[in-house]
């Protein structure tokens, strides 16, 4: 590797898998000359602060006195590195719920390299890359996408997407990888921001074409800061890869407190991006597609409930009803 990458790490109340992927990042941590690790902490309650100041010296920490959510957090960790005098041309933001081998980011780096000359050479300007991702049991847990909204699948298939299953509308929102000339990587419409491999001009291009003048989109507390920041970069030219031989185990989310909670807060920020890409037609397409989606599952779900006591299907019909009732705010 002939450059230095900046590992971004974002924790709230999770220090246990903090540890666990830092301790996975030993070789990183220790390689200064090629890579510099930051965690931005959301206000942690468990000594999250404390105990990376203790166990990880080496770690550049970015506290915020508040929750400011993934996107800002980021934010803070990267801009805390320029501020600070680190010097790096690519960025790597990795999910603090992620286990990894010492030699999956050094491949990632090498794969990102790869991937923007290629970009350049067929007469792009940046690239992405994301590693294959993994659950737990070693199944494979999709991070890519066709599109969003719109963009990609279209408005018709899209709100389609409300009267189909929870399983059919993810197939159709995933699309399929397409093969490139190197074949360790497939290009994709955009992924998931579970680990993205970027360059360091990417991040200034995105940051000098907003208003904001941020990475991420710091209205967005949860949910849709990825995509909203994957559209932004693809109208810079970026193209998105997924490296088919890096794996990374992703264990799993749970930041948000319920799941009622964490589907408004999904639902929002999807009418938010909608809104803010596609103008009024966006703004109508969320609030709609929503709207018809938990009538959908109230109306399939009612003949379980109705004579039963199955409080389970009562809870989901509630929490679905809550969705909907939001849709038309």
């Amino acid at each position: 590797m002939s450059g230095r990458t900046a590992i971004i790490l974002v924790t709230f109340n999770g220090w246990e898998m903090t540890r666990n992927c830092l301790n996975d990042l030993a070789a990183q941590l220790g390689d200064s000359a090629h890579f510099v690790v930051a965690v931005a902490d959301n206000a942690s309650t468990d000594k999250t602060v404390e105990n990376i100041r203790k166990d990880f010296p080496a770690v550049h920490l970015y506290a915020s006195p508040t929750n400011v959510g993934f996107g800002a957090a980021n934010n803070l960790a990267i801009e805390g590195l320029l501020r600070d005098g680190e010097s790096f041309d690519s960025v790597c933001l990795l999910n603090n719920d992620t286990r990894l081998k010492p030699e999956t980011l050094p491949q990632l780096r090498l794969a990102w390299e790869q991937a923007q000359k290629m970009a350049e050479d067929e007469g792009g300007k940046y690239a992405l890359v994301a590693p294959t991702v993994k659950n737990p049991n070693g199944s494979k847990q999709p991070n890519y996408f066709a599109g969003l909204g719109p963009e990609g699948i279209g408005s018709l298939k899209f709100f389609t997407n409300a009267f189909r299953n929870e399983n059919g509308a993810a197939k159709i929102l995933q699309g399929v990888p397409q093969a490139t000339s190197q074949a360790s990587l497939a290009e994709v419409h955009w992924t998931s921001a579970v680990c993205w491999m970027f360059g360091k001009d990417l991040f200034d291009a995105i940051c000098k074409n907003n208003a904001e003048g941020k990475f991420f989109d710091e209205k967005i507390f949860m949910y849709y800061e990825d995509a909203d920041a994957a559209l932004r970069a693809r109208r810079l030219g970026t193209r998105f890869f997924i490296a088919g031989n890096i794996p990374l185990t992703h264990l799993g989310g749970g930041s948000a407190q319920n799941n009622t909670r964490r589907a408004l807060q999904h639902d929002r920020a999807q009418q938010y991006v909608f809104k803010k890409h596609f103008g009024f037609r966006g703004f109508l397409l969320s609030k709609s597609f929503r709207f018809c989606r938990s009538l959908v599952r109230i109306v399939a779900s009612l003949p379980r409930c109705i004579g039963s006591k199955n409080g389970e299907t009562r809870a989901y019909i509630k929490h679905h009803f809550t969705l909907m009732k939001t849709a038309l705010w």
